[in-house]
């Protein structure tokens, strides 16, 4: 399976001014997401009601404000996704203002914003609306459709329509969203766009301006909704009600404006743009793809910021962009040069590319994003969230992965359909990075679970292995955490792995205050004195299931072929049927050796000949 990207002219690493019309590279998508629509049984509980519409019954006509108005009231109230009406109290939602009732998935979600009788799905929303001959088409209010999941469109982000701002309700790790797509992902995916047959452009009167015409610092609203935005330089940004007071916005001030060039005007700033809290603060940003990366002190002057128009903007506007993530394929490098790696953003996390990748990978054919080195810096010591799904960029490695606290875990070819891989966005990443992520080890404490659910159980990484929870130890000490679904062939491998000889371990409960270190899968009690003559005090203390630590500390020995040796003698002892025999010198290599309190070689019967 080929990656797909847009390839457009090489850029240098020059000011990112010099992007603000050039657009970003495309998101690095193959496949779309697997949160299509769902089938809820009548029974599920109903939700919360709506307020927003017309009055008018279900299938009758919505305007545009309307529709986006509907959709947006999902955000507001953070209406969940119901996945199969499974994990969640929640399913359909029922709509005071139309007595209509939507199911809590993607087309339900369009479905509700266009007031219509009931649910349709991804593949029935054709009946009752056209199809656009072109996303440039699209208005807000229409949908954007593929066979496996469909959004609302709100707006595009810019004028030359490289991103569209969207709702979607899109799986059970978040709720209803107002988000942002690429053109190019968009595109590549086969989205196209719908127009609901009942839908009207608002009716507003003639004479009102256009919005994007109007001076910098000026508040605007739609004569048919109550959102304010706030114009800079011909972009509209979101104004919340927890904005007024401390950016000392004046209400009285809005201008009223076009409806529907007030839904068209981008929600965001172009690469470049300098801003800052207009509620105040000492910080400033660089906005780079509808992300607001910090800038350091030293790289205000040092990189040029401050030569740049300095904007102040809403300060809910500003959290979202600090919490927005470079799209996925952006190519990125220090603004000032003092790294010269280049790098690609997956999931938040930019994954350095090796010189020999650059080029034979195509990453030269993207547009080359200048960032803050500060925010690059700690950008790549991150890794894509768990669940991303990888394959190689260049294709050397034919196989699939998913990522799990840090790791990429092989996807065999039976479980990319079983389990359902093949339904999710595949991104495509340097190979030398796949490469160090499949031999890393998952961080410490990260839950696993079965994709498939034919393993029911949750386990926990320490130190390259999965140590079993008991549904108390994980209610009691985990249920914090999401587990990250994993292929149970790679589960399977890290649930048999022996604990690593060395590793030092305490019950994460604290029930059990005694450290010990694990030999042979054996956990061996160590005293005050072991603890630190035996030099484990300057290795990692890692907390351990409770009920696991347990078991194996009431293992009577060692597994045969252990190594150990105590202080009281120079013998490095092999472990063999729960005995210890002598091992000759240069049979093994001393740094497989397990440095263990006397006690224990001690009670081991010795074997001779």
């Amino acid at each position: 399976m080929g990656l797909l990207m847009s390839v457009r002219k090489r850029r240098t690493v020059a000011a990112v001014a010099a992007l603000v019309s050039a657009g970003l590279a495309s998101a690095v998508l193959v496949t779309l997401p697997a949160h299509a629509d769902t089938v809820v049984s009548g029974s599920q509980s109903v939700t919360s009601t709506g307020t927003l519409g017309n009055g008018a019954a279900p299938g009758g006509t919505v305007s545009r404000s309307q529709a986006v108005q509907r959709a947006q009231d999902w955000v507001d109230r953070a209406v969940p996704y119901s996945p199969n009406g499974l994990n969640s109290p929640y399913g359909w939602w029922a709509d005071s203002a139309t007595g209509g009732r939507y199911r809590e998935d993607c087309s339900g979600l369009v479905s509700m914003a266009w007031q219509l009788t009931g649910s349709l799905t991804t593949y029935s929303l054709p009946s009752v609306s056209t199809r656009l001959g072109s996303l440039d088409d699209l208005k807000p209010g229409d949908a954007i459709n593929s066979t496996s999941h469909v959004v609302l469109f709100a707006s595009w982000t810019d004028s030359s329509h490289t991103s569209a701002n969207v709702y979607t309700e899109s799986g059970t790790a978040y709720p209803t969203r107002y988000t942002r797509y690429s053109r190019s992902y968009l595109e590549s995916s086969g989205y196209y766009g719908l127009r609901y047959n009942k839908i009207v452009d608002s009716s507003a009167p003639q004479g009102y301006p256009d919005p994007a015409s109007l001076p910098t610092g000026t508040l605007v609203k739609s004569p048919n909704n109550p959102m304010v935005k706030l114009i800079i330089n011909g972009a509209g940004l979101a104004v919340a009600g927890s904005d007024v007071t401390p950016d000392g916005y004046d209400l009285s001030k809005v201008v009223t404006v076009d409806d529907a060039k007030f839904w068209a005007l981008p929600s965001s700033l172009p690469s470049g743009a300098v801003v800052h809290d207009q509620g105040g603060g000492a910080n400033r940003y660089a906005m780079v793809g509808g992300a607001a990366l910090h800038i350091s002190a030293a790289e205000w002057t040092a990189n040029g910021y401050n030569t740049r128009a300095d904007m102040g903007v809403p300060t809910s506007w500003l959290q979202q962009a600090l919490q927005a993530s470079l799209p996925a394929g952006t190519v990125v490098a220090d603004e000032a040069g003092a790294d010269p790696n280049r790098y690609v953003m997956i999931g938040g996390a930019a994954l350095h590319i090796s010189a020999a990748e650059w080029t034979a990978d195509g990453y030269n054919n993207q547009p080359l994003v200048g960032v803050p080195g500060s925010w690059l810096q700690d950008a790549a010591t991150k890794t894509p969230p768990s669940g991303t799904v990888l394959m190689d960029q260049s294709g050397a490695d034919p196989n699939r992965y998913v990522t799990a606290g840090g790791t990429a875990a092989h996807i065999t070819a039976a479980e990319w359909t079983a389990d359902g891989y093949d339904g999710q966005a595949l991104m495509g990443v340097p190979g030398s990075w796949l490469a160090a992520a499949v031999a890393a080890a998952p961080a410490d404490g990260t839950l696993v679970k079965g994709q498939a659910g034919t393993d029911p159980n949750v386990y926990v990484m320490v130190n390259g292995s999965a140590l079993l929870l008991t549904g108390a130890e994980f209610d009691a000490y985990y249920a914090s955490r999401q587990p990250a679904g994993v292929p149970e062939s790679w589960e399977a491998g890290v649930v048999a792995r022996r604990l690593k000889d060395g590793t030092v371990v305490k019950n994460v409960s604290g029930a059990d205050p005694s450290v010990y270190v694990m030999a042979g899968g054996m956990a061996v009690p160590l005293t005050a004195a072991d603890f630190t003559g035996l030099g484990y005090d300057q290795q990692p203390l890692r907390a351990v299931p409770g009920t696991w630590e347990a078991a194996a500390a009431a293992k009577a020995a060692p597994a045969d072929g252990t190594l150990l040796r105590s202080p009281d003698s120079a013998t490095v002892w092999r472990v063999t049927a729960g005995s210890k025999k002598a091992a000759a010198a240069g049979s093994y290599n001393a740094a497989d050796v397990v440095a263990v309190p006397n006690a224990l070689t001690a009670k081991l019967p010795t074997v001779t000949g």
